[in-house]
C-alpha cells in the first residue's frame, strides 16, 4: 500500500526515467529554504533572543537560502542533458518548439494559480487596494518585477528566483553549445572558466546578495554552469562510478560546509562544493540509500508546490500561532521546534492537494491535449435518413 501510494506522488518525467537521488538533492535544497524562513520568521516577529549555545544551530538555519543556487545547479543538469546528449552522442536534437512549450505547459499553471491567489489574500485580508497590487502581479506574472522594480516580488516573495531560472531556460540552448566541444577535457575547462568568470565579475563589481543583478542570472551564473558541468560528469562518466563509503566521508564533511561557512567568496566555493557533494550523492553508499528513501525522493519531487506556496502558507500559520501563548516559549529552541511542527504540518496539508492536482498533471507533457479533448463537446457522426 505504502509503495502504491508513493508511486500515486512520485514526480512524472517526460522520459519516463525517474531519477530518485536528484529528488532526493531537491528535498535537501527545499528542506534548506524551509528552514530558512521559519528561522527567519520567528527572528522578525518574535521576541525571544537567541542563547550563545544556540549560535551555530541559527547560522545554520541563516545560510538556509543556500539551497536555491543548489536548484539553480539541478536545473542546469535537468536542462543541459537532452542538449548534451545530442552532442556527445548525436541523440535526436531537442526541438526549441517542444522545448519551450514544455516549460510554459510544465511551470505556468501552478505559478498562475499561486500569484493569483497570493494577490486575492493581499486585497482581501490584508486589505491592500487592487491599484497598488496589479501591477506588481502583471509584472510577476511576465517574471520582470525585479527587473522592472528593482525588488522581489511583493506578491510572492520567491518568485525572484524563478525569474532567473526563466532566465536561464531562454539562454539554455545557447549555452549548452558548449557540447559541441567534443574533447572532454577541453570541454570541461572551458565550462570551470565560463564558472570562474562569473564569479570574478561578481566579486569585482561588488554584485552582494542586495543588489539588483544578484536577482539576475548574471548574478547566478556559475550555479547553472555547474549544473553543466555536473550534467557533463554523469553522462560521460556516470557508467565507471562504483558505490564507495569514502564519498560518504565527502557528505559528512561537505553538506554542514555548505551551511556554516562564510559568505566570503561564496560564488567561486559553492558551485564545486555542491558538484562533488551531487557526485558524492550518486557514489557514496549511505547518502545514496538517503536520498532514493522513498519518502525523501517522493517530497523532493514535489518541491515547486512547496516552494511556491510555503512563504504564504507559513505566514498565516506564523499568524495563528502567534495568538496561542503556548506556541510561544521563550526559549529559542523550543519556540523553533513548537512553531516548526505547525508550519511544517500546513505546509504538507496545503501543498499535497496542490500538488496532486495541479502540478503533478501538469507533468505530463500532453496534458493541455488531453484537457482539450476532454471540455471538446463530442460530435456524432451525422446518419442520412432513408
Amino acid at each position: 500500500m505504502i509503495s502504491t501510494l508513493a508511486n500515486h506522488l512520485r514526480r512524472r518525467t517526460t522520459s519516463g526515467n525517474w531519477i530518485p537521488e536528484l529528488d532526493g538533492l531537491r528535498f535537501i535544497a527545499i528542506a534548506s529554504v524551509i528552514l530558512f524562513h521559519l528561522h527567519g520568521q520567528l527572528l522578525h516577529h518574535s521576541n525571544v533572543a537567541i542563547a550563545p549555545r544556540y549560535d551555530i544551530f541559527a547560522l545554520f538555519l541563516s545560510n538556509g537560502n543556500r539551497g536555491v543556487p543548489l536548484f539553480f545547479m539541478i536545473s542546469g543538469f535537468i536542462l543541459a542533458r537532452p542538449f548534451a546528449e545530442h552532442h556527445l552522442f548525436n541523440k535526436p536534437r531537442p526541438a526549441l518548439s517542444k522545448y519551450f512549450a514544455r516549460r510554459l505547459t510544465r511551470l505556468e499553471p501552478p505559478y498562475i494559480v499561486n500569484l493569483l491567489f497570493a494577490a486575492a489574500a493581499l486585497i482581501f485580508i490584508d486589505h491592500n487596494t487592487v491599484r497598488s497590487i496589479l501591477p506588481h502581479l502583471a509584472a510577476s506574472l511576465v517574471y520582470l518585477h525585479t527587473l522592472i522594480f528593482h525588488s522581489p516580488s511583493t506578491i510572492n516573495s520567491v518568485a525572484w528566483s524563478l525569474e532567473i531560472e526563466v532566465q536561464f531556460y531562454i539562454l539554455a540552448p545557447l549555452l549548452t553549445l558548449l557540447f559541441v566541444i567534443r574533447n572532454n577535457a577541453s570541454r570541461r575547462t572551458a565550462i570551470i572558466a565560463l564558472m570562474l568568470a562569473a564569479a570574478f565579475i561578481q566579486i569585482a563589481s561588488h554584485w552582494t546578495a542586495n543588489t539588483l543583478p544578484a536577482y539576475t542570472l548574471a548574478g547566478q551564473l556559475q550555479y547553472f554552469l555547474g549544473g553543466l558541468l555536473f550534467a557533463d560528469l554523469f553522462l560521460t562518466l556516470f557508467t565507471h562510478w562504483k558505490h564507495d563509503w569514502r564519498w560518504d566521508l565527502v557528505s559528512l564533511a561537505g553538506w554542514p560546509a555548505v551551511f556554516l561557512l562564510p559568505d566570503t567568496g561564496i560564488g567561486l566555493w559553492l558551485p564545486f562544493l555542491a558538484i562533488l557533494l551531487y557526485i558524492a550523492a550518486f557514489r557514496g553508499v549511505v547518502v545514496y540509500s538517503f536520498l532514493r528513501n522513498t519518502w525523501v525522493a517522493v517530497i523532493g519531487g514535489m518541491c515547486y508546490t512547496i516552494y511556491l506556496w510555503h512563504p504564504l502558507v507559513m505566514t498565516a500559520a506564523g499568524r495563528i500561532c502567534s495568538k496561542i501563548p503556548f506556541l510561544n516559549p521563550h526559549d529559542y529552541l523550543a519556540l523553533f521546534i513548537l512553531q516548526g511542527i505547525v508550519k511544517v504540518a500546513a505546509v504538507a496539508l496545503v501543498c499535497l492537494p496542490f500538488f496532486l492536482y495541479l502540478e503533478r498533471p501538469c507533468m505530463d507533457p500532453k496534458w493541455p491535449q488531453k484537457l482539450l479533448n476532454r471540455v471538446r463537446p463530442e460530435t456524432k457522426p451525422s446518419t442520412l435518413n432513408t
